[in-house]
């Protein structure tokens, strides 16, 4: 049988992942064991644990563009976006979101995603796991500022 992955949080990722879990905690404590965020932290857990494991790199599952070389997993209005190596049998997950999705939203789950992959915050774990980094947009050049006018000589 073929070693497992190492699966790895981001301090983005571990902040919601530990948000969700504290919320599920908050509701079992409170005897509400029907609620929602328990079944939205289980969601993450099966996710992190079993489904991104079993297939890491499943064609279907990886995003493109500007988000090329990274993989997601969407159940309902969850999002976990990650990178790996086969080679190294590690996964780290970049992103969890479980807000809705609004194309053209600057709350977009993959707007926010986009935004922090094209600050570089990223860009260690990318080399570390021989991940290609997704090509960034390169700003318009502002075109050169006027020189001097150059006057011909009457002659």
């Amino acid at each position: 049988m073929a070693a497992r992955y190492t699966i790895e949080l981001t301090d983005v990722a571990e902040a919601v992942y530990n948000r969700l879990a504290d919320d599920a905690d908050n509701c079992i404590r409170a005897g509400d064991l029907n609620n929602s965020k328990i079944t939205l932290f289980r969601m993450v857990e099966e996710t992190v644990d079993k489904i991104i494991p079993h297939d890491p790199f499943n064609r279907d599952r990886a995003l493109s563009g500007p988000l090329s070389n990274i993989f997601r997993i969407k159940k309902g209005r969850l999002r976990v976006c990650y990178i790996g190596s086969s080679r190294l049998r590690r996964i780290t997950v970049l992103y969890i979101s479980d807000t809705p999705r609004k194309e053209g939203d600057a709350h977009d789950p993959y707007a926010q995603l986009t935004r922090l992959v094209s600050s570089g915050r990223f860009d260690a774990l990318f080399d570390v796991l021989g991940v290609k980094r997704p090509r960034r947009r390169r700003p318009t050049p502002s075109p050169p500022a006027p020189g001097p006018r150059r006057s011909r000589a009457p002659g």
